[in-house]
């Protein structure tokens, strides 16, 4: 009878070891994670479900950087540049895009550069897992999604 205490016991202190290393927010996301949101390079790899290729002669590389410091948002939508500012609410899973202007320069193809600055007024809710930064509507598909490039955003001012 002992030995059975101490089985269970001894799997209790497991079971509780594990839970408290995968700290979670009700957004799902890791302590960890949520912090990584701001001061990342995040390159766009999807937009409302459909993939974004590489940078072409065209089309820039578009882009996504969250800069913590006054809560201001900036990036590249394809062609022209973008910023404003952000706000994530208490809980880590909320964000909402305001004031925001972009260059208005003619490039070809433009229809990629329209489509991603409307997701991003559009979005009001993110997630981040394993190096993916998706942008949400409510409960629907995600908006875009991108992928974190490390170091790169502390070469673009």
């Amino acid at each position: 009878m002992k030995k059975l205490i101490y089985v269970c016991a001894g799997l209790l202190l497991i079971l509780q070891a594990c839970n408290s290393s995968k700290k979670t927010t009700a957004g799902g996301q890791s302590d960890k994670m949520k912090t990584v949101i701001t001061d990342t390079y995040w390159k766009l790899t999807e937009l409302n479900g459909k993939p974004i290729g590489e940078a072409t002669e065209d089309r820039r590389e578009v882009y996504l950087i969250l800069r913590k410091q006054e809560n201001r948002a900036q990036g590249n939508a394809g062609c022209n540049g973008y910023g404003g500012t952000y706000t994530l609410d208490a809980n880590g899973f909320n964000i909402k895009f305001s004031s925001m202007m972009h260059t208005m320069m003619a490039c070809p193809g433009l229809d990629v550069e329209n489509e991603y600055l409307k997701a991003v007024e559009m979005t009001d809710s993110y997630y981040v897992t394993d190096g993916v930064l998706q942008l949400n509507k409510g409960r629907m598909a995600p908006l875009a999604k991108f992928v974190a490039v490390p170091d790169k955003a502390a070469t673009i001012q």
